[in-house]
């Protein structure tokens, strides 16, 4: 971060200057859908903190993580000033019911934490998985869920071999009459899983935008304040998972900030948008949020 007033030359591009005194809170992106070396000049010109490597896409799959690479990348990274963390391919499903199905599942995200090790990134996103079947009967969300402790049980001792925290992301509810059963799609089975597990490698990415379309952001908040290392922020209409730029949906950005500044919270929050023009729109307008000191309880509407 470079002092109030000040920009830095990097591959030829101004930096934007920050100011180091009003903020504590680091702005990211989530990196898709170019590889992630192309993103760093970007991350550079447009003030960005943090970046956020998704895995879906196929420049960015794991398999091409390669040793020369990632140490390639990880001065690239420091150089730019950059903190990192991953995004876990979201189709991943730690709690599918078939074992050989999720032990393969394991075995991939045993890879990318080692890769992430390699790499000195922080956290690795991951979606929790789903089940599959009616949804009215019980047992489809309990062996879900049982499924997925399974992974966790598997994962988080390597995490802590490997002091890479393994980031539970919350997922937006299915559509009603769905036979795909989405998990931790409430602050109640979040808080549920989360008190079964001690370990402090255990986190939470936050996602502000499948949050509104279930409980919202506070009911959430109040569960992972302690556990929670990033957000993914993006903005919708309360019912459908769109992903619009920030500011252009519902969600009350006034009070997600506040609440952020009020919590002394200082790990990241990633713009998930697929557009890049996008992300810099996103970025510029929560960045006049963090950077207001007028900001206080969050009853403020945004514009």
């Amino acid at each position: 971060m470079t002092m109030k007033g000040s920009c830095q030359i990097i591959h030829g591009r101004r930096k934007m200057p920050v100011d180091k005194g009003v903020r504590a809170v680091k702005l990211g992106f989530v990196a898709f859908p170019r590889p992630p070396e192309d993103y760093i000049p970007f991350a550079a010109e447009n003030g960005f903190a943090h970046m956020e490597i998704d895995l879906f896409s196929p420049p960015q799959w794991l398999e091409r993580f390669h040793r020369r690479r990632v140490q390639a990348l990880r001065q690239q990274l420091a150089s730019a000033g950059l903190t990192v963390s991953f995004h876990a391919a979201y189709v991943l499903n730690l709690a599918d019911y078939l074992p050989e199905i999720r032990a393969a599942a394991v075995r991939y995200m045993e890879r990318l934490l080692s890769v992430a090790n390699e790499l000195g990134a922080i956290w690795v996103t991951v979606h929790p998985g789903y089940g599959v079947g009616i949804p009215t009967l019980a047992w489809v969300r309990a062996l879900a869920l049982d499924c997925l402790r399974w992974s966790l049980e598997r994962l988080l001792p390597i995490a802590e071999r490997l002091k890479v925290s393994l980031a539970l992301e919350n997922i937006n509810p299915a559509p009603p009459g769905s036979e795909i059963v989405f998990l931790l799609d409430t602050p109640g089975e979040l808080a549920q899983i989360l008190s079964e597990f001690s370990s402090p490698m255990l986190a939470v990415c936050l996602d502000v935008g499948h949050a509104a379309v279930s409980e919202g952001f506070s009911a959430y908040w109040s569960v992972v304040k302690d556990r929670c290392v990033g957000l993914h922020v993006h903005d919708n209409d309360g019912h459908d998972d769109l992903h619009l730029v920030t500011g252009k949906g519902i969600i009350n950005w006034h009070e997600v900030i506040a609440t952020l500044k009020r919590s002394g919270f200082s790990g990241a929050v990633n713009v998930e948008l697929y557009d890049d023009a996008d992300k810099v729109a996103a970025k510029e307008f929560l960045e006049r949020l963090v950077t207001d000191p007028a900001l206080g309880d969050g009853s403020k509407k945004t514009a």
